[in-house]
């Protein structure tokens, strides 16, 4: 059986789905869905190095000129996970990372934003959205990207998704050009792969149509010049799938692999089936079922079951000399993290 097989309808229906649910994206459209049991996806936080090649200035040209266009969903972490806490490399920037996101000068931005987030916080949405509306419209990026989150899953608001690819895209028009080492820039990277979402289906009864080709675009500017290890392992799916463009195993991997080792634990198993396996068209058995042991350290028994077996199986059928390789990479990379 293909080791894709089983996500690839997730992939088509769930991605788009995957805007934005409050503190942090529920990974359902955002990450290959985990309900299809082959995937979840994860926005990396402040301070991670960024992927920068020959691709990230001109998709970042591409991209800019595309923003007005793509697809969100429902794919968020409920808030009351993220209130308390800033979020990890499995998901998007929290209402904690929102408050200590840099403020504009005036005095009135800034004491907008904290009363949306205390706002927030207590439950009181109808004064956040005020609050967040006031500290958007002058052009504060963690304002606009939280408003848009909140229109796009309906938390607080009606749901409004053309509304939500509005304001994504005025975060992306606006701030494409942020350092990847700003405070902001997981609002913004993250904003990309939410306009990339709504690219891959579309909004139903509206202008924006379902554009594949755009939507790669935008992944590949937030994995390419922010170094985002989610939309990373998108653009990886859609290399792997040929969705938006020609098939290519050897992009995929890339992809995979930059994920990979910022932790993306999705990515990790996926590019540990296809290492051991061989289906990407290099058998590298040891190093396979290395991702996969790493994948597996604190895998839910729930919703990474997937990965659990496929790590069982995979050694099952791996020889002694694979086992005592493998254990040797993990070792290595132990040491490489102390």
């Amino acid at each position: 059986m293909r080791i894709f097989e089983t996500i690839k309808l997730g992939l088509m229906i769930v991605l788009p789905a995957m805007i934005l649910a409050g503190g942090t994206f529920n990974n359902r459209a955002y990450a290959l869905d985990r309900s299809t049991s082959q995937s979840t996806v994860s926005l990396q936080n402040p301070g991670t190095t960024s992927d920068q090649d020959e691709s990230g200035s001109e998709s970042m040209k591409t991209a800019k000129a595309a923003s007005s266009i793509v697809t969100p969903s429902d794919t968020l972490k409920s808030d009351d996970e993220q209130n308390a806490s800033a979020e990890t490399a499995d998901g998007p920037p929290s209402t904690a990372d929102l408050a200590k996101a840099p403020l504009e000068a005036l005095s009135s931005v800034v004491d907008a934003t904290r009363n949306a987030i205390r706002s927030y916080i207590a439950g009181n949405k109808d004064e956040a959205v005020k609050s967040l509306e006031f500290a958007a419209d002058q052009g504060h990026a963690p304002a606009q990207w939280k408003l848009a989150r909140m229109y796009a899953e309906g938390d607080g608001v009606p749901r409004d998704d053309l509304r939500a690819f509005e304001t994504f895209s005025k975060v992306c028009d606006r701030h494409a050009d942020e350092s990847p080492d700003s405070p902001t820039a997981p609002f913004i990277s993250n904003a990309f792969v939410a306009l990339g979402s709504y690219y891959l289906n579309g909004i139903p009864n509206s202008a924006v149509k379902a554009n594949p080709a755009r939507a790669r675009e935008m992944f590949t500017y937030s994995a390419s010049y922010f170094g985002d290890a989610q939309a990373q392992l998108i653009l990886a799916r859609l290399h792997l799938e040929g969705i938006g463009g020609a098939k290519d195993m050897k992009q995929a991997v890339r992809w995979l692999s930059l994920s990979a080792e910022k932790g993306n634990r999705i990515a990790q198993a996926q590019l540990g089936q296809l290492l051991f396996s061989g289906e990407a068209g290099m058998k590298q058995r040891a190093r396979g079922l290395m991702w996969l042991s790493v994948a597996r350290t604190g895998a839910d028994p729930q919703t990474d079951a997937w990965i659990i077996d496929a790590h069982e199986e995979a050694m099952e059928k791996a020889t002694d000399a694979d086992r005592f390789a493998a254990t040797a990479y993990v070792s290595q990379r132990v040491k490489r993290a102390k």
